[in-house]
């Protein structure tokens, strides 16, 4: 019974161990099973993950290719319905992004007619909301440029975070909005430079019109009182005479000073280079402001100091604007004493030196003198006439040949104006006649057949009265196809051909003569000075230019050049 009691509690333990072998592996089974359940889990995740950063990643190359490409073209081409739409079209080229829709404030730019744009059709927003915000699936982001809402973007989202597609989609927005900001100040330079381009054409115009208006009748004034000094007057007359005539040269003085000062002011001001000498400069300065000189009883020395050049290359015309500004202002500022014109070659510069011992210029006022209407004296018991203009003028002339201008003064004592150019030499000293004269002999002017082309009945009585003292009598006729059957009919040797003429102008008759082989000289009368008209003179076919107001002396010394 020992051995067999033993041997069941022996049986017994092994089933026991069985059992509890077969428990702990039951309990092990199950602990792996669900290991292996966890493990399918997190691998099922972890695959989840890549995809979605997959698509992140894709999406973010997408949108970076679009910002770089449509950016380029926003800076090589206008902003327009075509640019904006392809725009929204590359934006759908991933699976992130679909129907994408833009929408711009009417006018808010004239390159672009439409306002909304993309395949899906929202509802018109009533207000721009100034801020991102989420309607379900779709992203709504506002367009704003300096400061001010004046469009929106909308998109459908699908599969990235919300905050990704946000980032993302404001690097659109900011895209769009600079593109926007660029034509609109593109758009605003283009404009302004039509304006200006309006403002300069219309200021240009003016001129030419006011310089035609003003210098017209003033020829009647001044030929009229030259024409009159030849006939025989009485002394109150020539009183009356002597105040019109010095009246007449003023107002002369003041319309040319306010027309050269509007041409400076709209950049017609231009240089017409001719070769002159320091004599002829000299002699034309000596023939002006000796007389005055001496009727005011102060001397008046024009000297030159070494060597001068024999010639020079210059527009002969405003270097003697200036100078007699320089020295007509010495004339008239000085009482008693001098006026000294002292003229040198120096460092490639002609120096001319303009002293006076007048009553010089109060130190608080010489800071602004070049500037243009400022008087030494402003007050009303003021002396001395004059607009204000001469010296700004004077001031603006000098830069533009490249010189420089400058003065020293003391108040009771007199002024000295130093001014400095850069003249170019000639290489040699033309001689005063032309081609023609070579070429043929010189005809008594008495002799010549003249032809005066005028619209205005006023300067068709003086010239004739001024041509009647050099002994021509001349034919008239008021406008170009007058001229033109006159031309046709008698053989002139010289045609006086005014401009601006009803019908047809001076322009055109001449063009039309030059075209059927009319070879004998046409001078224009003209009143203009601006640089189109002139050329216009030229192109036309037009000889020479006389420009009104012009003296008996001015239309001789032109007759005596061509004939």
């Amino acid at each position: 019974m020992t051995d067999k009691g033993f041997l069941e509690r022996k049986i017994a333990r092994e089933v026991a161990a069985r059992k509890q072998a077969e428990s702990l592996l039951e309990q092990k089974s199950l602990e792996l099973y669900e290991a292996n359940q966890q493990l399918k889990l997190v691998l099922g995740q972890l695959e989840s993950q890549n995809l979605q950063g997959l698509k992140k990643l894709e999406f973010e190359g997408d949108i970076s290719e679009a910002l770089i490409h449509f950016g380029r073209a926003f800076l090589s081409r206008s902003l327009d319905d075509g640019l904006l739409s392809s725009f929204l079209e590359r934006l759908t080229t991933n699976s992130v992004l679909a129907n994408p829709s833009l929408y711009l404030l009417p006018n808010t730019l004239t390159t672009v007619l439409g306002s909304e744009f993309g395949h899906y059709r929202a509802e018109t927003p009533k207000q721009i909301k100034p801020y991102l915000f989420w309607q379900e699936s779709r992203l709504v982001l506002p367009l704003e440029v300096e400061h001010k809402a004046v469009g929106q973007l909308s998109v459908e989202v699908t599969d990235v975070e919300p905050e990704f597609a946000e980032s993302q989609l404001t690097l659109v927005v900011e895209l769009i909005c600079s593109a926007i900001s660029r034509q609109m100040m593109i758009t605003k330079t283009q404009q302004a430079r039509k304006r200006a381009e309006e403002s300069e054409r219309s200021t240009k115009e003016f001129v030419a019109m006011i310089n035609h208006e003003l210098r017209t009748p003033l020829n009647g004034l001044l030929g009229s009182a030259e024409l009159l000094a030849d006939t025989s007057l009485n002394g109150d007359q020539r009183n009356l005479l002597s105040n019109l005539t010095h009246s007449g040269d003023m107002l002369r003085h003041i319309i040319n000073d306010l027309l050269d000062f509007s041409k400076m002011n709209a950049g017609m001001m231009e240089l017409f280079p001719s070769q002159f000498t320091w004599q002829e400069l000299k002699a034309m300065l000596n023939g002006i402001f000796s007389p005055k000189a001496q009727e005011k009883r102060i001397a008046f020395l024009l000297e030159e100091s070494g060597d001068i050049p024999a010639a020079f290359v210059a527009d002969f015309e405003r270097l003697s604007q200036v100078l007699v500004n320089l020295i007509g202002n010495a004339i008239k500022f000085t009482s008693f004493g001098k006026v000294e014109v002292l003229a040198k070659w120096q460092d490639d510069q002609l120096v001319i030196t303009v002293s006076d011992t007048g009553c010089g210029i109060p130190e608080e006022a010489q800071a602004q003198l070049f500037d243009p209407f400022v008087q030494a004296d402003r007050t009303a018991k003021r002396n001395f006439e004059g607009t204000g203009l001469g010296l700004a003028i004077c001031s603006n002339l000098v830069r533009l040949m490249k010189g420089s201008i400058g003065f020293e003064s003391e108040l009771g004592e007199g002024s000295s104006f130093t001014v400095r150019l850069p003249l170019e030499l000639a290489e040699s000293v033309e001689a005063t006649t032309n081609q023609s004269e070579l070429n043929s002999p010189a005809k008594a002017l008495e002799s010549l057949t003249i032809l005066v082309v005028d619209d205005i009945r006023m300067n068709q009585i003086i010239i004739k009265q001024m041509l009647k003292k050099l002994s021509i009598e001349p034919d008239v006729a008021t406008n170009g196809l007058e001229a033109i059957h006159a031309a046709e009919k008698s053989h002139y040797d010289l045609i006086f051909m005014d401009c601006r003429m009803p019908e047809m102008d001076g322009f055109e008759a001449t063009t039309y003569l030059r075209e059927h082989d009319y070879q004998r000289p046409i001078i224009a009368l003209t009143a203009g000075t601006t640089l189109e008209e002139r050329e216009r003179c030229i192109e036309s076919g037009m000889d020479d230019i006389l420009t009104k107001p012009y003296t008996a002396v001015d239309l001789k010394s032109m007759i005596q050049k061509w004939m």
